[in-house]
C-alpha cells in the first residue's frame, strides 16, 4: 500500500467513525457538561485536519474556545456544531467538502465567543 492509498484508507476509517463521535456529542449536549464537550471538540480539532477533513478541525477549534472561555454558551455552541457535523459527514460521504463560511450556524457559534 502506497502513501496515498494509506491516507485514503485513514480518511475512510475516520468518516466511518464520525457518526459515533456525533452521537457522543449529542449525549454530552443533553447532559450539558461543558468540560466533556470541550474534550470532545478538542479531540476533533486535532484529528479532523489529520484525516483530511479540515472543516471538522476548524469547527471544533471554535467550539472548544467557546467551551473554555464561555462555558455558559457551550451547550448552545455544541448544539449548532452537532448539526454542522452531520452535514459535514453527509457531504464527505459524497466526496464533497462542507464550507463553514456562509453557514449561519457557524456564524452563530463564532458570535458566542463575544458573549
Amino acid at each position: 500500500m502506497n502513501f496515498d492509498e494509506l491516507l485514503k484508507t485513514l480518511h475512510q476509517d475516520y468518516l466511518t467513525a464520525l457518526p459515533k463521535k456525533i452521537l457522543l456529542i449529542g449525549e454530552q449536549v443533553l447532559a450539558g457538561n461543558a468540560s466533556d464537550l470541550r474534550e470532545s471538540f478538542h479531540k476533533l480539532k486535532g484529528t479532523g485536519r489529520t484525516y483530511g477533513m479540515p472543516e471538522v478541525s476548524d469547527l471544533a477549534a471554535v467550539v472548544e474556545q467557546v467551551c473554555l472561555n464561555f462555558p455558559k454558551n457551550a451547550v448552545t455552541a455544541a448544539g449548532h456544531a452537532l448539526e454542522i457535523l452531520k452535514d459535514i459527514h453527509a457531504a464527505r460521504k459524497q466526496s464533497r467538502a462542507h464550507a463553514l463560511e456562509g453557514d449561519s450556524r457557524f456564524s452563530a457559534i463564532q458570535k458566542l465567543l463575544q458573549n
